[in-house]
């Protein structure tokens, strides 16, 4: 049911958060400690003010670090408290004025003061030529009305750096709501100032299809606000976090405190199980994380029991709760705390998850929650499921983080889950969490996890996610995660059970990742590094630019290829990595899928792409691609490398082509596998 972008609301004029008390703008070029104190430093505690000066005196002496253009100014956005004394210091940034969608990182201290890690989502400094658009800014809004299939609402346009990697572009922001292949939608669209191309949109509505099961024993007990003799769904503790009817948006009151019947195609009762959810998800983070409620300063979103459609979604402004096939409200406990586990991902750094991760971080704090809440097995016990105790259209949970082939998820990493469907992609990093908070058994690789605990499991997600930047992956999660582990805990312990349970579905080493204490490289299953070249370049040496997302000749899974030649003329290009085989493998191969095409003709050969290992300084050539046979269909090949078992082996595809007549060898998925 989910259809997702997936990211978080842009902040509405990032000079306006400039003025307020908790952020800061900051001259790139004249960065100084003084600086670094919000406006009104005297509302934050002492350690979040010794974070803040850390920072910024970080920041002055490390301006390459956070890839700092001279017409930059910085916006602190954020303060958080994590674990074991660290705090993370969010940032965006403007550029000539304007803020910088992709400009944001994340610096973070310990409880020394000292900064322990940051996280930048750019790759280069912003570089535009010229911030006077080319189109004008109804045209803009007219291309961004066309990402909708019907609009309801347009928000106010903004003009905007739009920063992908190393990429400046000058564009036009619009955010338009209404509904899109069925499903409600709000989305932020990005349109290229210039020429009016639609760099991207991100998607705010970030839906979660679950079943209403009612918690117990009833009568609940949650708090509720009296004011004169009425009685209302607004929690005193929280005043934002309120429940209503979505057919008037008027928040449940009544004479008594006394709410529901029992049905759960009342929406008062619907009411009764979403605002008793969200209130144990307010008091787990309060208790186990040390957040302050859904945005961190203790404001939430309202709650709506009502809408018309099977599903449940967060959009940034509200929690809808719809129903099942039924017509029961599904307001359940893991369903709600998802919801709002999304809002916790949008009000963290880098905004609302992506690439196929969304979900997954929305299911952790359903998790969470329902152990928090530990009600016995005869209600909402805690569990493992997703959904479990209303069938949404009959075909029992929706997922099962324990075991998501169960409900036909994929439970193993590939290269292909950022473009799989937001929710069955899911299953890795549900299955993770399971494996870091219980331990077992993997059901990807068969490997034996030792588990940490759900809530210390708890602790370090939500520490990572308080390093993540804008453009999250599963690759990023695995660094920060580790990051997290290690912040937390000084043994290594932690750290050493999130990488075993990371290995254990697949998701690959990372060069960004940190090391602890001893702890050995990979020396099992894929040793390559961003194998499938779903991380742009990473890992990889050579003539990098040909690692793309060009759709001229297709990747065989994800979005990303390396494809060598293809120029028609003379050229030479090539691809590198190093590994070191384990001197203890049993067997250790290079495997490798390539698709071929040519524009010549004939039985000479003109164009090549040979596979060679160096080792020692010596090259061997294990196989060479030409015109000549070529096969425009990805097949796979594989040569044994355990005669280089304890040695460091240079893999290079290698491509030389001639003046004339392109062919292309294309190569995707890659492996060095050892045992």
């Amino acid at each position: 049911m989910i259809r997702s972008l997936s990211s978080t609301p842009r902040l509405a004029g990032l000079a306006a958060l400039a003025l307020s008390a908790a952020t800061l703008a900051m001259p790139m070029a004249q960065v100084a400690p003084a600086n670094a104190a919000p406006l009104n430093s005297a509302d934050e505690p002492g350690s979040l003010q010794a974070a803040n000066d850390k920072a910024a005196q970080w920041i002055a002496k490390h301006e390459g670090k956070v890839k700092l253009a001279p017409e930059d100014k910085l916006v602190r956005t954020a303060s958080l408290q994590g674990g074991n004394g660290t705090v993370a210091v969010a940032y965006e940034r403007t550029h000539q004025g304007l803020p910088v969608v992709g400009g944001d990182f994340v610096v973070v201290t310990g409880a020394d003061g000292a900064v322990l890690n940051t996280q930048v989502a750019q790759t280069a400094p912003v570089d535009i030529a010229s911030t006077t658009p080319a189109i004008a800014q109804d045209r803009a809004i007219e291309i961004s009305r066309g990402q909708v299939d019907s609009v309801e609402n347009v928000e106010p346009t903004t003009l905007v750096i739009w920063q992908n990697g190393a990429t400046s572009r000058l564009a036009y922001e619009t955010t338009v709501s209404g509904q899109d292949a069925g499903e409600a939608s709000r989305q932020s669209v990005y349109v290229d100032a210039q020429d009016g191309t639609v760099l991207g949109a991100k998607e705010h509505v970030v839906d979660g299809s679950g079943s209403a099961a009612y918690s117990g024993p009833n009568p609940l007990a949650f708090n509720t606000t009296l004011s004169g003799s009425t009685y209302s769904m607004r929690d005193t503790a929280a005043t934002t976090l309120t429940c209503a009817d979505s057919a008037n948006n008027v928040v449940f009151s009544g004479p008594d405190d006394s709410w529901g019947n029992g049905d759960a195609t009342s929406r008062e009762t619907g009411c009764v199980d979403a605002f008793y959810g969200a209130q144990q998800m307010r008091m787990m983070m309060s208790t186990w994380l040390g957040r302050n409620g859904m945005n961190g300063s203790g404001g939430w979103v309202p709650i709506k029991v009502g809408l018309n459609d099977i599903n449940a979604y967060y959009d940034g402004t509200q929690v809808q709760i719809g129903h099942n096939q039924s017509g029961q409200w599904i307001g359940e406990l893991d369903v709600i705390a998802h919801e709002f586990g999304h809002g916790v991902d949008d009000k963290t750094p880098g905004g609302i998850s992506g690439s196929g991760t969304q979900e997954f971080v929305g299911d952790v704090f359903g998790a969470l929650t329902e152990f928090y809440d530990n009600q016995s097995a005869t209600y909402d016990g805690p569990d493992w499921t997703v959904g479990e105790e209303i069938n949404l259209v009959g075909q029992g949970p929706i997922r099962n983080m324990a075991d998501p082939g169960a409900v036909g998820d994929p439970v193993c990493y590939t290269s292909a889950i950022p473009s799989t469907e937001v929710h069955a992609a899911a299953g890795p990093g549900n299955h993770w969490f399971y494996l870091l908070a219980m331990g077992g058994t993997s059901k990807c690789d068969g490997t034996s996890v030792t588990g940490l605990g759900v809530q210390q499991a708890g602790k370090i997600m939500y520490n990572a996610m308080l390093m993540k930047t804008s453009g999250a992956s599963y690759l990023k999660y695995r660094t920060w995660t580790l990051q997290a582990a290690k912040n937390l805990d000084s043994t290594c312990a932690q750290f050493n059970a999130v990488k075993n349970a990371w290995d254990a579905v697949n998701v690959p080493a990372q060069t960004a990742d940190p090391t602890c204490g001893t702890t050995p490289p990979p020396t099992g299953g894929n040793i390559l590094l961003n194998p499938g070249f779903e991380s742009g370049a990473a890992s990889w040496g050579g003539t990098t630019g040909v690692i793309t997302t060009n759709t001229g000749r297709p990747a065989r899974t994800g979005s990303y290829k390396a494809w060598l030649g293809g120029n028609g003329v003379t050229s030479t290009e090539n691809l590198t990595q190093t590994v070191t085989i384990p001197s203890t493998a049993t067997a250790a191969s290079l495997s490798y899928w390539i698709r071929t095409d040519t524009a010549e003709s004939g039985s000479t050969v003109y164009d090549t792409m040979k596979v060679q290992v160096i080792v020692g300084g010596v090259t061997t050539t294990l196989r060479t691609f030409s015109n000549v046979g070529t096969n425009s269909t990805y097949t796979q090949f594989s040569h044994s490398l355990l005669a280089y078992k304890g040695q460091a082996v240079t893999v290079k595809f290698l491509m030389n082509e001639d003046s004339s007549l392109q062919t292309s060898f294309v190569v995707d998925d890659t492996a060095v596998s050892v045992s």
